[in-house]
This record gives C-alpha cells, structure tokens and sequence, in this order.
C-alpha cells in the first residue's frame, strides 16, 4: 500500500493529513484508508487539499523571476521543502472489521493522531464502491468542497478506478438522481459533473 499522508487532524467525521511528499495532495475523490487503534480500516473519500507554509498566520509569497519559475524555483530553493506543506482532508465514509464486511457509515471511533493514510488500490475501491451507500454520507457532509461536487469527483475518482465501468457508472448516477430527486438543479449540477 502507498501511504500517503499522517493524519494531523481527526474528528468523528473527517481527518486532515499532512502529504508525504510537498505539492502531492491526493486526487480529489479519490478513496483512501487508515488503521484505527482497534484493528478496523477506515475509509474515506477525498474532500480537499492545499499547499500553504507551515505558519497560518503567513501567506506565501512570490519567489519566481523572469528567469526562475515552476520546477527550477523548487530546484533552486530546496528550503522549500521545509517551510511549505500540503494538507488534504478526507471525508469519514465507511469502516471493515479486520477480514470483515464493509460498513458504509461512520465509524465508531475516529483515527488516531499521527497514523498513516493509504492511497487505496483499485481493486479495494472496486470492493468498496459495490455498494452505493455512502454517497449519502457525502451528500451530508460539511467541509471546504460542496457535498455535490464532492459526490461528482468520487464517482469520477471511482469510475476510473474500476476501470471505466460503465455498469457501475450508471447504478450511481440512478442513485445520485435517487438521493437529489427533490432538487433537480442540483441533481444536473452533479450529473452533469460526472459525465465521462
């Protein structure tokens, strides 16, 4: 498993988890998981990120020149590494007792501190996605991205991910429409987001 990030937030329904690797947020949607301190994996769908300095009290500010730009700046400056981060957060979605069924809720306990985040493979997103249960969860979830475009980049994430199934694409854009038949705005805001 490629481990990602260490969580250097947690919460009932979500973590923040500092990235392995500067300007290396996970993609938006994407299917992650983690250890709780009782042997469960987490998981959990990637809800934002960003790249800021280590103080939030000090914006970045301009070091590029006519001369030095993108990927040479980071060259030439390799402190970079040290007073830049990239955090990304990650919505709570479902939880598996060790060698166990996969339960598409919120799990009883969130992670620990410091503990790892895992990119997921595709055939445990395929294996998580087989039910669409947890779109609800996103659906209601608070956070710095709109639950629908959420919803639209995890089906994008997962849709890729289980290699281009198109089956699968259309059972969660019927429970999409199931899950905003009383908003039709919002429910073409979000099919429209996840047309292939």
């Amino acid at each position: 498993m490629t481990r990602i990030g260490e969580i250097i937030e947690t919460s009932s329904t979500a973590v923040v988890a500092e990235s392995v690797e500067l300007n290396q947020a996970p993609a938006l949607g994407s299917l992650c998981e983690m250890q709780s301190r009782d042997g469960r994996t987490l998981y959990a769908v990637v809800s934002f990120g960003r790249t800021a300095g280590f103080d939030p009290g000090r914006r970045a500010v301009r070091r590029g020149s006519d001369t030095v730009a993108d990927a040479e700046l980071y060259r030439q400056s390799p402190e970079l590494n040290r007073i830049l981060r990239t955090e990304f957060s990650a919505a709570l979605a479902g939880w598996q007792e060790p060698g166990g069924r996969i339960w598409q809720r919120l799990p009883p306990q969130p992670p620990p501190l410091h503990y790892s985040v895992h990119a997921c493979p595709p055939e445990t997103v395929a294996r998580f996605s087989e039910s669409l249960g947890y779109l609800r969860l996103l659906l209601n979830s608070m956070g710095d991205l709109s639950p629908d475009q959420l919803i639209a980049a995890n089906v994008r994430a997962v849709y890729a991910a289980r290699g281009d199934d198109g089956d699968w694409l259309a059972r969660a854009g019927r429970e999409v429409a199931s899950l905003l038949k009383n908003d039709y705005d919002r429910l073409m805001t979000v099919l429209q987001a996840i047309e292939p």
